[in-house]
């Protein structure tokens, strides 16, 4: 199957602009309204998701690939990561009741919140997580690694699309076309801030996005020559990226939002067909190095914001050193890195490329090893069930022993 670098390259832009949507510094870019709707972005994932996974899956589940090959295959990709970060998450905390029970608390400090106090880390959403249920509105709120909560949802999306390929066949486009005209409706009556919603309708706005990804992906195989001519090169590139830019700068968490699977499912077709100057600037080496840590980027980077805000918070309480300037957010006062607007700029940039470096360090040592370990496992069993199905070398046709035919 051929690899789309460009989509690729796009999934790790997207990504770099998650991780600087939920990073709070008073830079001169924190207010700018295409950063504060970043969050946009998730729903490009999903529609990306949902086309390459019909790329890869759809006619090799049709073909007797086996759902719980294919299960197996996406939990390598996804799980390994997601249980780290999960896992350094609890550390934290674990680490908190030690400063409690060993270290003196004018040594350091990392958060004057008791651990393991809140209703977003009791033990329940722990086991949650460990299951990938955790945002399938089991809880009223984001827990731990708050980005996996589209992971959970993603995970389980998955689940149906296998099924609907393997049990309705020819009919699986029933399945589609209702995710992508009764999702939207549902998501709009059942959520107030539209498509902002994760925890609770999530699954539902996972379905819409995934489901305009396989739908772009059934064009482009379908209609994809005839459409060339249409979507392909600088012009169709360039002004769908305006298109991508006015629309996350302006419909926020209003109705307008409720558009995104479908902007972005037009966006991944023209840019699968890799046409245009917006696509050769995707395949240079520094874009798709982004892309190819593009998970990363977007599981890592919570923690990373996380340690870099306790550490901020232990200098200045015991050198004081003036790492924060103070925001009214929602009634609260927020702390944003930087006393200045160039220093939030600057920690917009150390942040960034701490999130890169270590997403590389994650890639190589946990997401590549894991996602191997499920391609072997998936390839043992298929080789057994190979062995299981073909007669033995010395059998006749009809699969018995060619001993016994002599006898």
């Amino acid at each position: 199957m051929k690899r789309f670098v460009a989509l690729d390259s796009w999934r790790g832009v997207a990504a770099c602009l998650v991780a600087l949507f939920h990073l709070d510094a008073n830079s001169h870019l924190y207010d700018s309204p295409f950063l504060r709707n970043a969050w946009l972005f998730v729903d490009f994932f999903f529609a990306l998701s949902g086309f390459v996974i019909a790329a890869n899956y759809q006619e090799r589940l049709l073909e007797g690939f086996g759902v719980g090959r294919f299960l197996l295959l996406r939990l390598g990709r996804l799980y390994p990561l997601h249980f780290t970060m999960l896992a350094l998450f609890v550390g934290l905390e674990l680490l908190k009741v030690l400063r409690r029970v060993v270290v003196p608390a004018a040594v350091w400090s990392l958060n004057p919140v008791a651990p393991f106090s809140t209703p977003q880390d009791a033990p329940g959403t722990i086991v949650a997580n460990l299951l990938l249920v955790q945002s399938l509105h089991l809880f009223d709120f984001l827990t731990w690694n708050v980005p996996s909560w589209s992971i959970s949802t993603e995970f389980w999306i998955y689940v149906g699309f296998a099924a609907c390929v393997v049990c309705l066949r020819g009919r699986a486009w029933i399945a589609v076309a209702l995710a992508l005209t009764a999702g939207p409706l549902l998501v709009a009556i059942l959520s107030e801030d539209y498509m902002s919603t994760t925890y609770d309708w999530g699954i539902i706005r996972c379905a819409c996005g995934f489901s305009s990804g396989v739908l772009a992906w059934q064009i482009y195989l379908r209609r994809g020559e005839h459409l060339r001519r249409w979507l392909s090169g600088s012009a169709a590139e360039l002004a769908s990226l305006a298109l991508v830019v006015a629309f996350v700068a302006t419909a926020g968490a209003g109705p307008a939002s409720l558009a995104a699977p479908y902007l972005f499912a037009l966006v991944v077709l023209v840019f699968a067909f890799e046409g245009g100057a917006a696509s050769a600037a995707l395949k240079l080496r520094f874009p798709v190095l982004l892309g190819t840590v593009s998970y990363s980027i977007y599981m890592t980077h919570a923690f990373i914001e996380r340690c870099w805000r306790d550490a901020g918070f232990a200098l200045e309480k015991h050198w004081q050193i003036h790492l924060f300037g103070y925001r009214d957010v929602g009634g609260h006062a927020t702390a944003f890195f930087g006393t200045q607007g160039w220093q939030g700029d600057v920690a917009y940039f150390v942040y960034l490329a701490m999130v890169i470096a270590v997403s590389c360090c994650t890639y190589r040592w946990i997401e590549k090893p894991g996602r191997e370990w499920a391609r072997r496992m998936v390839s043992r069993d298929s080789r057994r069930g190979r062995a299981a199905e073909d007669p033995p070398r010395d059998a006749a046709p009809g699969g018995r022993p060619l001993k016994e035919f002599s006898r």
